[in-house]
């Protein structure tokens, strides 16, 4: 019982202005893998079913803004739309997300599921990332799109 509660809690942490170290540790216990040296800001919203979150792969050294939005699942719920599912595959999306090393997700992004963010990546504040973002680059806008790269 104290498992279930605790994975619940990790779910709502950006409601509430925990410190950092204890927005990971509440993660963690709910059974997302992240890396040493991660950053998560107030306002952290993971969006996903009971049991899903072990689909989140945060690496090292990854900082993610205030206000940014990870989705894992996403359906209808309790809407007629539900007793559509096997005549429209759409209504419901699951996924994971993976966001590699030294990568910055900037305030207020939306991230949707089955995206791979690359190494030393930008996700500019703002944005929804709907399609892989390749290593070292800064994507910005909705949908985001590659601006330049990290080096330029």
């Amino acid at each position: 019982m104290m498992h279930f509660v605790l994975r619940r809690l990790s779910r709502t942490i950006g409601k509430f202005a925990f410190p950092n170290k204890f927005r990971i540790y509440l993660l963690k216990i709910a059974g997302v893998r992240i890396g040493e040296d991660v950053y998560i800001a107030d306002g952290f919203t993971l969006a996903c079913d009971l049991g899903s979150e072990s689909n989140l792969n945060i690496h090292e050294r990854v900082s993610i803004g205030p206000n940014v939005i990870l989705i894992l699942t996403s359906d209808p719920n309790m809407s007629k739309l539900r007793d559509l599912k096997d005549q429209f595959k759409f209504i419901e999306v699951k996924g994971t997300i993976t966001i590699n090393q030294d990568a910055w997700i900037g305030a207020g992004s939306i991230i949707l599921p089955n995206i791979t963010i690359g190494d030393g990546a930008i996700v500019g504040a703002g944005s929804i990332v709907t399609k892989d973002v390749p290593p070292y680059t800064v994507v910005a806008g909705n949908p985001a799109k590659i601006v330049r790269t990290v080096m330029e």
